[in-house]
């Protein structure tokens, strides 16, 4: 096994790599670094030499990593990560004092869920930060991490690379709602029934079809949607002047039906539940004030379960 001896090796190197790594760019990469094209270029030559492999091969779609390189990236953002929680551990964070400025990704779905508490706790604990919500998605929300747009996300993601820590916040389920005396509420709810309505539903990419749609597909049944809308806030006053029906995360219908005095009814078929997370870098694990946001926002996400 070939032996690299740690005095001769920059450090700075395993930065540009796990850069390459992540932006699967070159020129990506530099950006994110701060760096110029040429000084990543160079970097990435000499941790070829240094493990003797090419690293990453050229394709249309960008830089792919060879094996050995795949092998590396984990273990490479663990040691960076471990490096960063060196210098933050123990740097002291008093919520009671602070005016730290926190920039977070939310979801409609997490902001409407979550935030009304997070900020109330936030008033109440740390009445100086500056919280600073920034809007994000399933598609984008690892990106924003990646990039430093913000500290933490928090919503349903994809699985992380390595680089990023994840914390399950909790398991959302479905409800069906319809306005108060809708017919096919007056009883249970079949599927033969159910499949036979106008349907309305949530998709952020305006898609006619989604997670439902997929679920009964695989069932051999299908629904009418009739009325796709962008934003869950949006659903709720529809359903109320209207005979359509919507089968959405049971955290938004729930208090909707309270305040619209909406029919609700579990789904007549079986739909998994959903994770809610909050994902950060891996490097922020140990420092303070990040760790101590995700303590508030797993409180503030668990207050109405």
């Amino acid at each position: 096994m070939q032996r690299i001896h740690l005095r001769t090796v920059d450090l700075n190197l395993l930065v540009v790599f796990d850069a390459v790594m992540s932006e699967r760019s070159v020129t990506r990469a530099a950006y994110r670094l701060h760096l110029t094209q040429p000084a990543v270029s160079h970097a990435l030559s000499r941790l070829r030499a240094l493990f003797k492999d090419p690293l990453s091969l050229r394709t249309p779609a960008g830089l792919e990593p060879t094996p050995r390189s795949s092998a590396l990236a984990g273990r490479v953002a663990a040691v960076l990560s471990e490096i960063g929680s060196i210098f933050v551990s123990d740097m002291a964070f008093d919520p009671a004092t602070s005016e730290r400025r926190f920039a977070v990704g939310m979801s409609h779905y997490a902001a409407f869920v979550v935030l009304s508490s997070l900020v109330a706790r936030l008033k109440r604990l740390a009445p100086s930060v500056q919280l600073i919500v920034h809007h994000t998605s399933h598609v984008r929300g690892l990106d924003m991490l990646e990039r430093g747009e913000v500290e933490l996300i928090v919503g349903n993601f994809p699985k992380p690379s390595a680089r990023i820590a994840s914390e399950l916040l909790f398991k959302e389920d479905f409800l069906c709602a319809a306005r108060r005396g809708h017919p096919a509420f007056t009883g249970k709810l079949t599927l033969q029934r159910y499949v036979s309505l106008d349907h309305l539903q949530v998709s952020l990419s305006g898609e006619p079809a989604g997670y439902v749609d997929a679920v009964l597909r695989r069932r051999k049944h299908r629904r009418m949607v009739s009325v796709t809308v962008g934003h869950f806030l949006v659903a709720p006053p529809i359903l109320a002047r209207t005979d359509l029906v919507a089968t959405e995360p049971a955290r938004i219908l729930r208090p909707a039906a309270e305040q619209l005095g909406l029919a609700v009814q579990p789904p007549p078929l079986a739909l998994p539940a959903f994770d809610v997370v909050q994902m950060w870098p891996r490097r922020l694990t140990a420092e303070p004030a990040n760790a101590w946001l995700r303590a508030v926002i797993l409180e503030s996400a668990n207050e109405r379960l």
